[in-house]
């Protein structure tokens, strides 16, 4: 992934997207930071619970493979990306307006192989 993410928040208001800028650095440089400013703070739950959010293990499909997608029913697509914003998968279901759809997890539920 070549794109940063830039997240902001004070107290209950955050914010969150991808930068436009892509990274100079190559991906084994590569440093992502979070700071928190407050008293009493427990760092080691914090570290914690950011670490279990971290993507462990590769997606199932790669991108120009043919699936079906959780839309109600499943509907056939193609997998046009990875990780946009923050979902799985992005995909373009093969239809007449190649409407694109996304997978949030890389579960059978959201994206399977085609039946």
């Amino acid at each position: 992934m070549n794109e940063k993410f830039v997240f902001q928040g004070v107290g209950m208001i955050f914010s969150g997207g991808f930068d436009s800028s892509e990274w100079k650095e190559p991906e084994e440089e590569r440093e992502s930071r979070f700071v928190f400013i407050g008293k009493n703070l427990n760092h080691e739950f914090l570290r914690d619970g950011f670490m279990a959010c971290r993507v462990t293990e590769k997606l199932r499909f790669a991108i120009g493979d043919v699936v079906e997608a959780n839309v109600g029913d499943f509907a056939k697509g193609k997998v046009v990306k990875h990780w946009d914003e923050g979902n799985a998968y992005r995909i373009e279901l093969d239809n007449d307006q190649k409407v694109n759809v996304w997978a949030p997890i890389d579960i059978d539920v959201y994206v399977r192989k085609p039946r």
